[in-house]
């Protein structure tokens, strides 16, 4: 049997290829378009992005015109320091959140219109139920082209217990981030307080640093002389060059590291780098540490009821326990409730507008049996959660103890600082008396000049470190820095309740907010190098920069002010508001404090250069706690960042 072959011409081979061609050129068409290319970023846009970044860095920053305080600073870092204001958008995410679970809570109003078009018509034949005839003329009931709208009212009781439970959830997430943003400010306050205290450290060696290296280079210049021309023995030669270069060495290592805290205060300032800035020292005599009155267990008591951490553990069993309750709303059937007015475009029917309601009751049964799981895993969470405010509780006890060991070393230190350096002030001078005697004493008092800065640098440093430990105290304790309403407000307004806080503060821990001890002969004040060697050794003084002080560049003292010299007795304990040597400055003080009430005392003194210094004095006292009275009381009188401090009678 012959089959035939299949014809197949080569005509309709051309149309077949040609159809399935254009098949898959509309698939490649249609797949390029799904294909999505995400190009990387050139190096043009991210130079761009970088210089657009740091517009916005620092565009709401203010420089500072006049030399930062400790509150100024501390104010400065609550207002513009960008992790602190990342936590501030944080939080404020949190509420936007809650406030949408809150709306989450209403009922569901929807509108819904539609569009259908079809061809042909949707035709139909029919078959009756009783007899099974079929009816061959076929019929429509609904036009080609259908429109429709409805709006429907739902409500559902389940998803709104839900989402009841959910809000306020969400309502204790804003509080746990308000707390994460306190231990951020608490932290910061406390880096700030650090840091400026080591830069300060920095700022008021300058000066003495450039004397001490021409004079230390000076005299190894001599003593290598000295040894190649046998005037010294070699051994004491070398021995001297040795102590010297050591002193030096570490005079060096510890200045590095004090310069270092310029930068670190720059940033949490947000401070553009390689801004200039100076620091003005307002708190007080740097050799003076409060006594901590207040019991260990009261720090306890103060500490476990303000630290963050333990509000954020008591904020997570809320959560937790809402979680509960979800998992148990979850067991009950949900019912919902609906409420609809409906439109329908199609011109056969009889009623295009129609009212609808009705409920639906809905119960996932496997929910029986899995519920309980669910359940056994929220009593688990809030049982975690339990375990961890036990444990942060526990931290606390053991932080409180830690911060007021590591207080009362702090202040043991410094005390031991200000008498190591009062020692070297007095050997200093007494090798600067002996150093017109010849070589050998004039090199001593070039090394008691070394040492004696060395000493300085040591005192600022355990100055720093005492400050650190006090910031670590209130850090410990949760005591905020500012209320809630004064975190975004003026400077000024700012360092005023940063004191007024502190004040509050030091009332609590220390009862007699008086200085556990002092002493006129180890107070530390601006001690100028240059004046302690001889002037060999000094060729070109450079210009008197007092250390850590409001003004900085000495002027006439006005004449028209009586002053008085201080040789004259003076009493055991002043009240300072300002030190300078500018007579326009001075008399405007005096001015000012004359308005308020004041009778203003002008002294005079010299530094070491030779250079008229007015002091300005608000009060005298016999008693330290009089005075640190007053002091406290001009500052909390004052809505300006002010200079004050308390200075003993020598």
């Amino acid at each position: 049997m012959n089959i035939p072959a299949p014809s197949c011409s080569p005509r309709r081979l051309s149309q077949a290829g040609l159809k399935w061609s254009t098949l898959g050129l509309l698939a490649n068409v249609l797949l390029s378009g799904c294909t999505v290319t995400v190009p990387s970023i050139t190096m043009v846009e991210q130079e761009q992005r970088a210089k657009q970044d740091q517009a916005i860095l620092f565009a709401a920053q203010k420089i500072p015109a006049e030399p930062l305080t400790l509150y100024e600073a501390m104010a400065r870092s609550l207002k513009y320091n960008l992790d602190l204001r990342q936590k501030w958008m944080e939080e404020a995410l949190s509420s936007k959140q809650k406030d949408v679970s809150q709306l989450e809570m209403l009922p569901r109003l929807v509108a819904s219109a539609g569009y259908s078009s079809r061809a042909p018509v949707n035709a139909a034949i029919s078959k009756s139920v009783a007899s099974g005839a079929i009816s061959q003329e076929a019929s429509v009931s609904s036009d080609p082209i259908s429109r429709n709208m409805d709006l429907t009212l739902s409500w559902n009781w389940l998803d709104f217990g839900l989402s009841y439970f959910q809000a306020r959830q969400d309502g204790n997430k804003v509080l746990v981030q308000r707390e994460y943003r306190r231990k951020a400010a608490h932290n910061l306050i406390r880096d700030v307080r650090f840091a400026f205290w080591k830069a300060a450290a920095a700022q008021s060696l300058e000066r003495d640093m450039v004397v001490i290296r021409k004079a230390t280079g000076q005299a190894l210049e001599e003593a290598r002389k000295a040894e190649q021309e046998g005037l010294r023995s070699p051994i004491h030669a070398l021995q001297f060059q040795l102590g010297m270069l050591e002193v030096m060495r570490q005079i060096e290592k510890s200045l590095a590291d004090l310069s270092l805290a310029r930068e670190d205060l720059a940033v949490l300032i947000n401070l553009a780098p390689g801004t200039p800035y100076r620091l003005c020292d307002d708190s007080g005599a740097m050799d003076t540490a409060l006594a901590i009155g207040a019991s260990p267990e009261t720090l306890e008591q103060i500490a476990l009821s303000s630290r963050p951490e333990l509000l954020i553990e008591q904020y997570q069993a809320r959560i937790e326990a809402d979680e509960t309750r979800k998992a148990i709303a979850r067991l009950f059937p949900g019912l919902e409730l609906n409420l609809s007015e409906n439109y329908d475009g199609n011109t056969y029917l009889v009623n295009q507008r129609w009212v609808q309601a009705g409920a639906r009751l809905s119960w996932n049964l496997l929910q029986t049996v899995t519920g309980q799981s669910s359940l056994d895993l929220s009593d688990q969470r809030e049982e975690v959660v339990r375990m961890r405010r036990l444990v942060a509780h526990m931290a606390v006890l053991s932080q409180t103890r830690i911060a007021y060991q590591e207080y009362q070393t702090a202040r043991d230190m410094l005390q031991r600082a200000v008498i190591e350096n009062a020692t070297r002030q007095r050997m200093q001078k007494y090798s600067a008396d002996r150093s017109d005697l010849g070589l050998e004493s004039q090199l001593s008092a070039v090394h008691a000049a070394a040492s004696l800065v060395l000493g300085r640098i040591q005192q600022y440093e355990a100055y720093a470190r005492y400050h650190n430990a006090l910031g670590h105290l209130y850090a410990t304790l949760g005591l905020d820095p500012l209320q809630e309403e004064g975190a975004h407000g003026d400077i000024a307004l700012m360092v005023r309740q940063l004191r007024e806080n502190e004040a509050r503060w030091q009332q609590t821990i220390f009862p007699s907010v008086t200085p556990a001890w002092i002493s006129a002969k180890e107070a530390m004040v601006p001690l100028p190098v240059a004046g302690l060697l001889w002037d060999k050794a000094i060729q070109d003084r450079p210009a008197p920069q007092a250390a850590v002080t409001v003004s900085e560049v000495p002027q006439p003292v006005s004449s028209t002010l009586e002053t008085k010299p201080s040789q004259r007795s003076v009493p055991q304990f002043v009240v300072q508001v300002i030190a300078s040597g500018d007579a326009v400055e001075i008399d405007t003080m005096v001015a000012y404090l004359k308005t308020k009430g004041y009778q203003p005392y002008v002294n005079r003194v010299h530094d070491g250069d030779g250079h008229v210094i007015m002091q300005i004095w608000i009060g005298r006292y016999e008693k330290m706690a009089d005075a640190q009275v007053a002091m406290e009381n001009y500052r909390a009188s004052e809505q300006r960042p002010v200079f004050v401090r308390m200075l003993t009678g020598r």
